[in-house]
């Protein structure tokens, strides 16, 4: 009898024209990031806030936007976006690090292909499901008091492939009052038959984290631990469902089916107590196949979302629709010149309950028209026009200004340019680009006799421009070095703060690592970050002082043997003081801090079998 041959899947060529990041599982491992937040700072040259000290709650920045990031990157796993009908970034920590298989990052307007809030770019996560028997163990103990546990489980019998993972995660943290913890469970089924595959993953989580609350610098020079209460926490409880179904439908077309359903129940103390829920199912059936030698992919999509919020101050209770259709044509010019167009229609219905009952309506369409010349099968030029669009969120409209008659759809056009070439043991990258926004969807701090406290308000227009550029570099077997360089310039472009830079926004983000085999079995990495100064959150006036740029180092010194792999991680080498996040309080004025970790270690042993 001939044993079953295993072939591991190739990462997906990308359907968009802009350029791909990809973060293999390797080069998590090689730099020993410790959370998914780390991994994308470090490897995708993502820009940070964390807004809760934990790693949970992280504001994800691409293409320059501030305290309203989450709301322009989208995240999704497997496909399936996880963004939340108010606010709230999504939960990072509900993804283990050793769960993943790889992530794709694409930098650029995507609304054409994965609709609302793909406007700075998009984030895939694309977790682990072996095809054969696997057992993993992981433990972790650090600083801060951080210990960790994953174990995970995959088996293959006859077509029917599964697992099972588990982990449990606790830490301190750098502040007081500033504990996480952590316990969840994840799973798969697969089965693959003759023309396609069913597939069905969960993940099941119960999370607390305590808030320390921001610092004033009166506060931060006495104590930069310390946490301003000693009250303030959430705790909440979510689960995540997901089945795919893959058809062919002939050699040429094949139908994809993906169903998903997200809830989270919790409850906690902000000043006051409060409880919250959020409740999320999605369907989107996606069919891609030729047209002679032209590939098309459309497809639609429907979610429906519903948050309830109560707290002393009153009740949100939302009830959100979204329905989406879109089309994607590349076709071959010759064997050199592709060209790209596509639309997508969408539309949101919004029944919001606070005070009042109000219902909305928002419609949006977002084109795309890009041409890609292949210079060789690893290199390529491409420009590109890609519109975006973002809806309004249950919280924004509940908060917005009643002078304002509700917030209309935030709509914006990129045109992007850029390189890719690949040649001997060089890798580079380059990308222009120039993001304008109408309708920008942001909190104004703006304080008025109608709006006393600020409000949440379409913004007049807005312009991000910039570029990037990366670099991989093998100088020999043993000894690699990857950079990045992302330059953005994030500006209001009319209105009251004409020419004002975006607050939150950096300027220049500069990494580098250099990874060396030093031995058979070890090897070394070290890099450095730079985040360049910055305004803090809420002063589009640019009247308060600046957060100076900082430059963080990192070392991590790995050891592997056969089924085996340890790895010892320092971060912030040299204990640099700086800053998560800064809050601008334009009625003192003075501004509030939320203190970043100093040095700390972590010591990780796995087994693999």
């Amino acid at each position: 009898m001939i044993p079953p041959v295993i072939v591991k899947k190739p990462i997906p060529e990308s359907l968009s024209q802009a350029h791909k990041t990809v973060i293999t599982q390797e080069q998590i491992a090689m730099t020993g990031a410790t959370s998914l937040s780390q991994a994308l700072q470090e490897l995708g040259g993502v820009q940070l806030v964390d807004t809760s000290g934990n790693g949970s709650q992280v504001l994800l920045s691409m293409r320059g936007f501030g305290a309203n990031a989450s709301s322009n990157t989208l995240l999704l796993i497997n496909g399936v976006p996880i963004t939340n009908p108010d606010m709230a970034p999504p939960d990072l920590n509900v993804i283990p690090l050793p769960e993943i298989e790889y992530i794709e990052i694409i930098a650029g307007s995507e609304s054409v292909l994965y609709g609302d809030q793909a406007v700075g770019g998009i984030i895939n996560i694309v977790t682990r499901k072996p095809h054969e028997k696997n057992l993993n163990v992981a433990c972790a103990a650090g600083s801060y008091s951080a210990k960790n546990c994953y174990a995970a489980f995959s088996n293959l019998y006859r077509q029917l492939q599964y697992g099972i993972n588990g982990w449990k995660n606790t830490t301190a943290n750098y502040r007081e009052h500033n504990d996480y913890n952590q316990e969840a469970v994840s799973g798969f089924f697969n089965y693959p038959y003759s023309t396609g595959s069913l597939e069905f993953d969960y993940k099941i989580a119960k999370e607390k984290m305590l808030y320390p609350g921001a610092l004033t610098a009166e506060q931060v020079e006495e104590d930069r631990r310390q946490a301003n209460n000693d009250t303030d926490f959430f705790s909440d409880d979510s689960d995540f469902f997901h089945a795919q179904q893959k058809q062919k439908l002939n050699a040429n077309w094949l139908l994809t089916t993906d169903v998903a359903r997200r809830d989270m129940h919790g409850h906690g103390v902000l000043s006051s107590p409060f409880t919250q829920s959020r409740t999320t199912n999605y369907i989107a059936p996606q069919i891609k196949g030729t047209l002679g030698n032209s590939l098309l992919t459309g497809g639609i999509d429907l979610e429906s979302d519903r948050y309830n919020l109560d707290t002393d101050f009153g009740i949100t209770d939302d009830s959100l629709q979204k329905y989406g259709i879109f089309g994607l044509l590349n076709v071959p010019l010759n064997t050199r010149y592709t060209l790209s167009l596509g639309a997508r229609g969408a539309e949101q219905k919004n029944q919001l309950q606070t005070t009042t009952d109000n219902t909305s309506l928002n419609r949006a369409l977002a084109t795309t028209l890009g041409l890609s010349y292949e210079i060789s099968p690893k290199s390529k030029l491409f420009v590109r026009r890609a519109g975006s669009f973002r809806f309004p969120k249950a919280d924004e409209d509940a908060s917005a200004s009643p002078v304002t008659n509700g917030l209309k759809t935030q709509q914006g056009v990129a045109y992007e340019a850029g390189a890719e070439w690949e040649w001997r043991v060089f890798n580079s990258k380059f990308t222009l680009y120039q993001l304008n926004l109408v309708d920008e969807i942001a909190f104004d701090p703006l304080q008025t006799p109608e709006d006393p406290f600020g409000t949440n308000r379409n913004l007049d227009p807005t312009q991000r421009q910039g570029f990037s550029f990366s670099e991989k570099y093998a100088m020999t077997e043993q000894l690699s070095f990857d950079g990045q360089y992302n330059y953005v310039n994030a500006r209001f472009q009319s209105g009251v703060n004409t020419g004002n830079r975006i607050p939150l926004v950096a300027e220049n983000i500069l990494r580098a690592g250099i990874d060396y085999a030093f031995l058979t079995h070890w090897n070394i990495y070290t890099e450095a970050l730079y985040t360049g100064s910055q305004y803090p959150a809420n002063d589009d006036a640019n009247v308060g002082q600046k957060m100076g740029g900082f430059t963080i180092y990192n070392l991590n010194v790995r050891y592997s043997y056969h089924e085996w792999s340890a790895s010892f991680r320092v971060n912030n080498i040299f204990n640099k003081e700086y800053y998560l996040y800064t809050v601008f309080q334009p009625t003192a004025p003075y501004d509030f801090f939320y203190p970043a970790p100093g040095t700390n270690v972590l010591f990780t042993l796995k087994y693999s079998l």
